[in-house]
Parts: structure tokens; sequence; C-alpha cells
């Protein structure tokens, strides 16, 4: 026998099986008719600009549907239903641990028409209460990073972070994973999950075991505040990195970077007749992908004191 609070959940959430999202984002939402009425029975369709996947639906007796578990990426959404123009969302954008809200309004069909929406607003989340955020591939990319690239050095842009910091010798963290605090809690309570699998230093669990390069990862959500059952392990920052996948279009990159001494600062103890300790840092690599597959590499050389050198594996 279901009690009266679980009937009121069940009705509440009816339209939305959510289920767990840490690998994966989802897509919800109403569809209604020019005076608010719900269109039950209405065929909703997803497809995947970058791979051309398709996932279909019908909505429910409250006119609402759900695709649970969408793999992330820009979706376009086409909403049809018998008398009813035809609606089309052309962008709407699914990242991990989200929930995308489309909700449509259909209007009566005169002759032939359809509606088609090409552009979306920022709206406010309203279907989950965790504090989050999230690391695009454009930031990734473009913002400015110390030397090594750590995804890791963005977090200082976060609230609540406290500046990354480089930690231990090479050959106790060889992957250079930086330390933080969050919101004030233990270094050792952050969990960090490559796409879905909890990557940690068994010896050093402040730490993560490994580092992918910039080039590799296509968004890193960050959780700092009420976390879903599903952010277990996690007291200070459920932080969810997702690698990049393949698309039908080839795709690469090239890059280097370089710095070496006569770009940096006089060291503050350093004798001014001793001149500048030298320092040659060259990192240098690439990308390819294609359909279903993409690889990155990254190789860096450098002189200077083990203790900072980062050689980022290949």
């Amino acid at each position: 026998m279901i009690g009266p609070v679980a009937a009121l959940l069940l009705a509440l959430g009816g339209s939305q099986e959510l289920g767990a999202q840490t690998l994966y984002g989802s897509i919800v939402g109403e569809v209604t008719d020019a005076t608010g009425a719900a269109v039950p029975g209405a065929t909703v369709v997803i497809t995947s600009k970058e791979t051309g996947l398709t996932r279909q639906t019908a909505t429910n007796t409250v006119g609402g549907y759900s695709f649970p578990n969408t793999p992330t990426g820009t979706y376009q959404v086409e909403v049809t239903a018998q008398g009813f123009t035809k609606y089309t969302h052309t962008d709407v954008a699914v990242t991990i641990n989200s929930v995308v809200r489309v909700n449509v309004r259909l209007e009566v069909r005169a002759v032939t028409e359809s509606l088609v929406v090409s552009a979306s607003t920022a709206t406010l989340q309203t279907d989950r209460a965790e504090v989050r955020s999230e690391i695009g591939t454009r930031e990734l990319v473009n913002l400015p990073v110390p030397l090594g690239r750590n995804y890791q050095q963005i977090f200082r842009t976060r609230p609540g972070f406290r500046p990354p910091t480089n930690a231990h010798s090479v050959p106790a963290n060889p992957s250079r994973a930086l330390t933080f605090n969050v919101n004030g809690t233990s270094q050792s309570t952050n969990n960090t999950r490559i796409d879905g699998a909890t990557s940690s230093n068994p010896h050093l669990p402040h730490l993560t075991g490994y580092v992918p390069t910039l080039e590799a990862i296509e968004t890193v959500n960050v959780v700092t505040n009420s976390f879903d059952a599903e952010q277990g392990l996690a007291g200070g920052a459920a932080v969810n990195v997702q690698i990049r996948s393949g698309t039908n279009a080839r795709h690469g990159s090239l890059f280097e970077y370089h710095s070496n001494q006569h770009w940096k600062a006089m060291p503050f103890f350093v004798p001014a007749s001793a001149g500048k300790p030298k320092l040659v840092y060259n990192q240098f690599g690439g990308t390819a992908g294609g359909r279903c597959a993409r690889t990155s590499c990254s190789t860096s050389s450098a002189t200077r004191p083990p203790l900072t050198a980062r050689t980022p594996p290949c």
C-alpha cells in the first residue's frame, strides 16, 4: 500500500525518471497546448548533432516526457502531435550530471506549419538542489594555465576553492596532481571521477591518480554543496571529468607551449649577481578524432629542478 507522501512524490515526479547522472545528463519537459492543458501521447524525438543518435518517447497522461541517461552533446528536440504544429528546438546542450528542461507549448495547426526554436536562453536549475558549475571545452582550451597545463588549475576561478597547489615529489605524484580545499573542508574529502570511475592515489588519497591532458577533456562538472546520493565519497567537492568521444566528423589539433627563464622574474632569495636560474620548458602534442574514437597525446621536456618538472603520460 502506497502512503500519501509516496503518492504525492510519484504524482509530482511522474514525468521525470532522472536516474543516476554522474556519467550522463537528462532531457525532461512537459508538452501543453495554447491553453496550458497537457497533451498526452505526443511524440518526442531527440537527435544528437554530433553522432546522429536518435531516441524517441511519448508524453504520459500529464504531458510529461523524460530522456534519462542521455550522452552529453548538442541535441535537436522535435515534438509532434495530431492536430498541432510541429515543434523543433535545434540547440539543446546536455552535459554530465545535469538535467535540461525543455517545456513545449504546441499551437493548433492551421494548414502546414511548424515552429522552430534555434536559440536557447540561460535558465535556472530547478530540477536539482545541488550547487555545481561547469568547465567546458572552450574554457579548458583557451584559459591560461601555469606550466603543465593541468585542468585543476582552473578551479581557482570557482567560488569556495583555495588556489590549487603542487604537492609531493615526482616519484610520489607522477601525474603532478594538485591539492585544494573546498569551502574550508579537508583536502582529503574531495572525490574526482573520470568517466564515472574514482581516480585517487592509493598512497596519497588527497591526490588524483591520473590527470588527463586538456585537449582530451570534454567537460568538468564540479559539485560543492547539497550533494545527491550518487555523489558519494565527497565532502568538499565532487569533480566529474568527462573524456571526449568521437563524432561523425574527423578533427584534430596540434599545440606547443614554451617557457624559459627570460620570461620569469628573478627569485626573491637569489643574489642579483647570480643571475636567473636556467629554465627551459617545452610541452607539445596533438589530438586526432573521428567516428566514435579520439586519442590525445602530450609530451613535455624541461630543464629545471625535478620537484617541479612535469612529464604527462603519452
